[in-house]
């Protein structure tokens, strides 16, 4: 499956933009940085959810950073990755 940062498909095929879809890492201790094994596990997390919908490509994909530390809850600050993108489907060829 394609998988790309920018926010239009690049090879000049005609597609379909079926939604948005959005995955999240596991919480974490913010002060331990994400692994490389944590983001490719959370972009191919991102794939297997644009395929339920029958995507060929995931476009316009965008990493945020969620935490978690209340003023009033003692404890360890918590963080994860929220993983999206557009998912599209190629036109068929006429």
């Amino acid at each position: 499956m394609y998988v790309s940062l920018l926010s239009s498909q690049q090879d000049g095929r005609d597609y379909v933009s079926i939604g948005r879809v959005k995955v999240m890492t596991r919480w974490r201790a913010s002060a331990n940085p994400g692994s490389r094994a944590e983001r490719e596990a959370a972009i191919k997390a991102l794939q297997r959810e644009a395929e339920e919908f029958g995507a060929d490509a995931v476009v316009d994909v965008k990493f945020e950073i969620d935490g978690v530390k209340g003023a009033d809850i003692d404890g360890v600050a918590l963080q994860r990755v929220t993983v999206s993108g557009l998912a599209i489907r190629f036109a068929a060829a006429a």
